[in-house]
């Protein structure tokens, strides 16, 4: 009988931990699932925006501008028309003439330029002796593109006098993300102005092309839709655009000042052999770019064929830079790749971390050590591995979503644990609260084996207390003072008791049965249990006092202490269960209750060998119980022993 009951306990307890196991397992895979939904929504496009940005802002920041960086190394030299060139030319920006271009190509071709890229538009004619001047200057040079402009609206193209001399042209524009920054590019635009539609590469792709002059035909393949094949390059052009790999903040690649070409103020030797990109680079001409690199405090920008404007924090860069960036980035082929483009790894990484983190919350060692470790470990990592994988593979993983995830994995499992919590709580309340105190029910409910209800051997200290001859004195009161006089002292007595932190197993008509020890360990269980006995003697003295002032009955009590061995669990009835003990060394507890005097602390030796440390004894005559052939020892208890005593 006693195996099938522990059978169907075990049974039981299988079937909880089942159902808390599956509804840990549908909490983590639901959160999993339903991050993985967001990430196709684009719902962390924004954040993860700027966590780019940040890695990049971080390459220019201790410590990760320590680590292994070469000099840029690049033909790119950057030629700004500044402030600097209103300055030495006398003349706006805008105002610059076509004599002086004229001027700059001359003087750059015989510094021995390898190719000349204008960022400017020259589609307006101006005073017609000058742009005849402009044209022979590209022509005798014949390696220099031009710049034009393909929008909806219509198109921006150079004069037909200086198409008719250029070496090639290309178009500058350029396409914003959602945040007005620029992170990529497209490489190639249709223009549909003439009788078939033509293609038209960026100015980035047309001067990289045309300075590593690939032999033979360079055909444009566009039938991959991931990826923008011509000749031999096979740039990564997903959505249509190139991402940009920015080599460093504005300012990083080389530049002097415009009007130095102009004059003619050039040394060969910084010119020779570079691709010289012309730009503005004045407020008044407005051609600048949010970029990655971040900055303190938030610039305003005004948006393209537009009055309006944004603030941004990334920091602005030069247009034509920007195409140095772009250029740079097809000359080195170190493109990078984003894991968003690559279809199925976000998904993939997140599922993998869905499912440690659902053993985490699934596993008994939530809490401890190793799940800390665990999610510091992942929240340093993810952010690591983001950084260097950019930095040393050019690679751009998607980040943000594993964060939100590791946010909310913790958050659910804090919630769970609270709500597991809350039932062991509950569970603990309705199995000892009216027996233990609540800071012996705070310890069961973080401590949740030490409250085990299955019958078990354990050493405890078993009290007894009885008021003597209480039978015949309630027969002389109403019921209502037997009441209130055995409220009063149930009240005093379990107050001591929970103060020593002892277990209440019932009240006997006026008599009080506790024991120490369980569900919590007490290593002093013995002294407590005797201790309180005393200030349980202190407290009726008081609580006397207090009947004799208002001419009530006063009371005794004789209490009884034993330690030893004993079956404590939840027994009884299948249909009622009383958490108790039971056992010889309860029996005698009660047995010295009975031959307690008022007032009497009667003990045994065993407990005695306890507490002889705490307290002053006395012998008394030793007691016979029944089936014991010799005469237990017993003790009586006379007061606190004195400090150093």
């Amino acid at each position: 009988m006693k195996a099938k009951v522990l059978a169907q306990r075990w049974s039981r307890s299988l079937e909880w931990v089942k159902r808390d196991t599956v509804l840990r397992v549908a909490w983590g895979g639901g959160l999993t699932l339903g991050f993985i939904l967001l990430f196709f929504l684009g719902t962390f496009e924004w954040f993860e925006l700027r966590s780019y940005d940040l890695r990049h802002t971080a390459f220019t920041h201790f410590p990760f501008n320590r680590l292994p960086n070469p000099p840029l190394q690049t033909p790119v030299l950057l030629l700004r028309i500044d402030e600097e060139t209103e300055d030495h030319l006398n003349v706006r920006a805008n105002d610059i003439t076509r004599a002086m271009y004229a001027d700059a190509v001359t003087h750059l071709s015989e510094a021995g330029a390898s190719l000349i890229g204008f960022d400017i538009i020259f589609s307006r004619p101006k005073d017609p002796r000058q742009d005849k001047a402009f044209a022979g200057a590209l022509k005798r040079a014949g390696n220099v593109v031009l710049a034009r402009y393909i929008g909806q609206k219509g198109h921006r193209v150079p004069l037909q006098l200086f198409r008719d001399v250029e070496l090639s042209e290309a178009m500058i524009n350029v396409a914003l993300q959602k945040d007005r920054c620029l992170r990529d590019m497209p490489l190639l635009a249709l223009d549909f102005s003439g009788d078939e539609p033509a293609p038209v590469l960026t100015m980035s792709l047309e001067l990289a092309r045309l300075y590593l002059n690939f032999e033979g035909e360079q055909e444009l393949d566009l039938s991959r839709a991931d990826e923008f094949l011509l000749g031999p390059l096979r740039i990564p052009y997903p959505n249509g655009r190139m991402l940009i790999r920015f080599h460093g903040p504005p300012g990083t690649f080389p530049r002097m000042s415009f009007w130095r070409a102009v004059k003619g103020e050039l040394d060969p030797s910084e010119v020779r052999g570079k691709i010289v990109l012309i730009g503005p680079s004045t407020p008044t001409l407005h051609d600048f770019y949010c970029t990655p690199y971040l900055q303190k405090e938030a610039t305003t920008l005004k948006l393209e064929d537009s009055e309006q404007e944004v603030k941004v924090l990334g920091a602005l860069m030069d247009g034509f830079e920007i195409h140095a960036n772009a250029i740079q980035t097809i000359l080195d082929r170190r493109f990078v790749t984003r894991s968003k483009n690559q279809k199925g790894v976000v998904p993939a990484i997140l599922v993998v971390q869905g499912i440690l983190g659902t053993w985490l919350l699934i596993s008994r060692t939530r809490g401890s050590f190793v799940t800390t470790v665990f999610k510091w470990a992942f929240y340093v990592g993810i952010g690591t591995a983001g950084l260097l994988m950019l930095w040393r593979y050019d690679y751009w993983l998607d980040i943000t979503p594993m964060y939100f995830l590791l946010a909310a994995q913790h958050t659910a499992a804090v919630s769970y644990q609270r709500l597991i919590e809350r039932k062991k709580r509950r569970q603990v309340e309705g199995m000892f609260g009216r027996y233990v105190s609540h800071q012996v029910r705070d310890f069961l409910v973080q401590h949740p084996d030490a409250a085990n209800p299955s019958g078990r051997k354990e050493r405890l200290t078993m009290f007894f207390s009885d008021v003597r001859g209480f039978t015949s004195m309630s027969e002389k009161m109403e019921p209502q003072e037997v009441q209130q006089l055995l409220s009063e002292y149930f009240t005093e007595m379990t107050g001591i008791l929970f103060k020593y932190e002892g277990t209440l197993d019932k009240f006997m008509g006026d008599a009080i049965m506790a024991f120490f020890g369980n569900p919590v360990p007490q290593p002093d269980q013995a002294k407590r249990a005797v201790l309180m006995a005393l200030d349980m003697q202190e407290a009726i003295a008081r609580l006397n006092q207090k009947l004799t002032a208002e001419g009530r009955r006063t009371i005794g009590v004789g209490m009884g202490i034993n330690t030893g061995d004993v079956t404590v669990g939840n027994l009884g009835s299948k249909d009622f269960l009383d958490y108790t003990v039971i056992g010889d060394a309860v029996n005698l507890a009660c047995r010295l209750e009975q031959n307690a005097k008022a007032g009497e602390i009667i003990i045994t030796q065993a407990t005695c060998d306890e507490v002889k440390d705490a307290v002053e004894v006395e012998p008394m005559e030793p007691i016979r119980v029944k089936g014991k052939s010799e005469p237990i020892p017993i003790y009586r208890v006379l007061r606190r022993r004195a400090a150093g005593g």
